[in-house]
């Protein structure tokens, strides 16, 4: 499955470089965690969104 989540994760990451776009390694690190079930989206919010109202 890593290989799946890496395959993923490079593919998006090419389409935005195509933007004009960059990701950063700890964005990435963050998304194979989300994806491989290691952090939940709240979790995964919080530290793309740190400002991000809580409900």
């Amino acid at each position: 499955m890593s290989n799946s989540i890496d395959r993923s994760i490079r593919s998006a990451e090419l389409s935005l470089q195509m933007e004009g776009f960059s990701v950063s390694p700890i964005c990435k690190d963050l998304c194979r965690k989300l994806l491989s079930g290691e952090i939940t989206l709240e979790q995964y919010l919080a530290h793309v969104m740190p400002d991000r109202k809580k409900d």
